[in-house]
């Protein structure tokens, strides 16, 4: 199961070449009821085809469309049982992304000049991508997890991969110098002070400090404003000698205050998955909080038209859309109103999916949720930046 990175829903988001097909198919768990979503897919390919004819494509040219979609149809592998709940794909002309859904989601087709993509932001808040950074004096690794994968990715540069290769070229004092345990080198002068071999403690704890500080500097210059969330693996003790000088706040408040040396990148990625569920359901906790603290003021909205105008002008910071939620219809005009449908007529627009791709593109937050875990009892909520 993978979970898409911003990069992919953003290139989804802003596709606008047609025409666009999506598919979404909640995908059934029992044994009894294997080969029924390869028949449902199969109708649903069949409906597309015969839109796009509709839409002027030959029976050639329609058939060619969803090739790719029909291998699927017809691949037996593909319908046995499996940790999936869902799919997804979506076809364009040069385009073609398939998505298997950890969640059940509603079943539903459309031909249009842009992707529907409310679905894929179903709990995208919830990511589950993330980086642990694991110091210790003897080595400092950078573990990523990302897709169901672990990887260690490669420090930033001039980042030092220990305390012994940052106090290399450091001029350390006389006292220091002379419990030296070997050629005198810093760096190995530093493993002596680690173990306390005779050096006034106040002497290690300012080295330790300033490693830490150092660090913490170096990271911070190398990170950009869409950071993965950082969670930080070090002796407790040792927590608040980065964290002092490590400002940015994709640093989570909680995190593995334990030595990592001894810990493998999957095992310290363990340690981390309570922490960033934690994460993740804090989020949505305060998005919640923060429309509800706002409720009766300019701030919030539960009007269509303006949502959809506010969100294409980059205003709404928040939007909360029930999953499977959807009104069709045509866009407002200068603050009209309009008129809108269950289900898509000529010339409609899906209106909740529009609001969720200019927020997005905005830079705002599309939470598609569980109806019960909407802030108020409406089919669609805005909170504005002003």
């Amino acid at each position: 199961m993978q979970t898409l990175t911003h990069d992919e829903l953003k290139a989804l988001t802003d596709w606008e070449q047609g025409p666009s097909i999506s598919i979404y198919l909640p995908r059934h768990q029992a044994v009894s009821e294997l080969g029924k979503d390869a028949i449902v897919l199969r109708n649903m390919l069949d409906e597309a085809e015969t839109r796009l004819q509709n839409q002027g494509f030959g029976t050639a040219e329609s058939r060619k469309f969803l090739e790719q979609a029909r291998n699927i149809q017809n691949d037996d592998s593909f319908w046995e049982l499996g940790s999936a709940q869902g799919l997804c794909l979506l076809l364009a002309p040069g385009a073609f992304h398939q998505f298997d859904l950890p969640y059940q989601c509603p079943q539903m087709l459309t031909v249009d000049d842009a992707f529907y993509i409310s679905p894929l932001f179903y709990k995208v808040y919830e990511d589950d991508r993330f980086d642990v950074l694991a110091i210790s004096p003897k080595a400092v690794r950078m573990i990523r997890h990302e897709k169901g994968s672990v990887s260690e990715i490669d420090l930033p540069e001039n980042m030092p991969a220990s305390l012994e290769e940052y106090s290399q070229g450091i001029e350390l004092e006389e006292s220091i110098q002379h419990h030296s345990a070997s050629s005198g080198r810093a760096g190995r002068e530093v493993a002596g002070i680690i173990h306390g071999h005779g050096v006034a403690k106040e002497q290690t704890e300012k080295l330790l400090g300033d490693y830490y500080e150092f660090l913490a500097r170096q990271l911070e210059n190398s990170q950009g404003s869409g950071s993965l969330p950082l969670i930080l693996a070090c002796a407790e003790k040792q927590q608040s000698l980065f964290r002092k000088h490590f400002h940015m706040n994709h640093l989570l408040q909680e995190g593995i205050a334990t030595s990592p040396d001894q810990l493998s990148a999957q095992e310290l990625i363990e340690l981390a998955r309570p922490i960033i569920k934690s994460h993740a359901q804090n989020s949505l906790h305060k998005a919640q909080e923060q429309f509800k603290n706002h409720l009766g003021t300019s701030r919030i909205s539960h009007q269509l038209e303006e949502i959809l105008q506010s969100a294409e002008q980059g205003r709404v910071e928040m939007l909360f859309v029930p999953i499977g939620s959807e009104r069709w219809g045509q866009l407002p005009q200068d603050g009209e109103l309009i008129e809108t449908h269950d289900s898509k007529s000529p010339g409609d627009t899906a209106l909740h999916n529009r609001a969720i791709r200019d927020t997005y593109r905005h830079g705002g937050t599309p939470y598609v949720i569980n109806t019960e875990d909407m802030p108020d009892d409406q089919p669609l909520l805005a909170y504005f930046r002003w």
